[in-house]
């Protein structure tokens, strides 16, 4: 791995990107102003305080078995159209087609609540999907048959033969301060270029890194990372724009969940993030070169 020291908080393109490249991860300095963080906190605390009322709450496969104190706050672009400046912002997409490409989709747009008590999330990849790669005359690995925490296993070391390329990026916005004390998300650094899974156990070799409202944690689909333990009096509120590779099937259902009023009030570039735009063809209903897929109402049904 490259010595180049550990991320610090920076809004320099350029140096984002490269932490990006050694460690698998880099840190957004003051990416919003204050005026929206207050704005996302007021939305994001009322949405979730409404439905927990409603016992609305799902857990995330990623969570530590039993954990039934944080809370997750699903397909956010529907419930605010505050949120939608987060998945569009200029920093945010800059980061994801430095990793993925001038063309990406938005995975998920959801919201991580950490409340006191909670427990560690397993250390995981973003991308536990992706098969390994296969020399020629090897038994290549079937991508319909893998399940998360299945390995393979390893030392988050430099792999020593080809490994698969990042197909997923994770922006998670502070939208309160994240330190050790309130759970902030752990992560180990180079572990993007192992090739390998890791077995979820807490590791010496963690970071967790601290910053303010109002900053952004970034890591590719392949950094080992899981969040912390919140010791603290206070929620920890977190909003990750999750993106990916167009042809990757996204965490959330975009083109099936999102509401139609709130299909109706999109421009052009939220729909070609969610996925309503075809992509070589991908994702078409009728027409592959149309420039938006038309819903099922309006494409042809069974004639003569």
């Amino acid at each position: 791995m490259d010595n180049r020291a550990l991320p610090t908080a920076t809004s320099d393109l350029a140096d984002l990107c490269l932490d990006l490249d050694v460690h698998g991860y880099c840190i957004v300095k003051d990416v919003l102003d204050q005026e929206t963080v207050s704005a996302v906190a007021e939305r994001l605390s009322a949405q979730a305080a409404g439905e927990r009322e409603a016992k609305l709450d799902h857990p995330f496969p990623a969570d530590a078995e039993g954990d039934d104190v944080n809370q997750w706050v699903y397909l956010l672009h529907n419930k605010g159209t505050v949120f939608h400046q987060l998945a569009l912002h200029p920093t945010a997409r800059a980061l994801a087609a430095h990793v993925l490409g001038a063309d990406h989709n938005l995975a998920a747009m959801d919201s991580h609540i950490t409340y006191p008590g909670n427990k560690p999330m397993p250390l995981h990849t973003d991308q536990w999907w992706m098969p390994q790669p296969a020399m020629p005359g090897e038994r290549h690995n079937r991508q319909g048959d893998l399940k998360r925490g299945q390995g393979p296993f390893g030392e988050p070391t430099p792999a020593t033969r080809a490994i698969s390329p990042p197909m997923v990026l994770n922006f998670m916005w502070m939208i309160t301060d994240f330190s050790v004390a309130n759970g902030g998300t752990r992560l180990v650094p180079g572990s993007h270029l192992s090739g390998v899974q890791p077995i979820g156990e807490p590791r010496q070799d963690e970071v967790q890194p601290e910053g303010a409202a109002g900053s952004a944690l970034v890591w590719e689909g392949r950094t080992w990372h899981g969040s912390g333990v919140n010791t603290s009096n206070e929620p920890r509120l977190g909003l990750t724009t999750f993106f990916c590779a167009p042809v990757v099937r996204a965490l959330t259902n975009m083109t099936y969940g999102t509401r139609p009023e709130v299909v109706a009030g999109l421009d052009d570039e939220m729909k070609r993030l969610l996925g309503f735009a075809p992509w070589n063809g991908y994702g078409a209903t009728d027409e592959p070169n149309a420039e938006f897929a038309r819903p099922a109402v309006e494409t042809v049904g069974q004639l003569g």
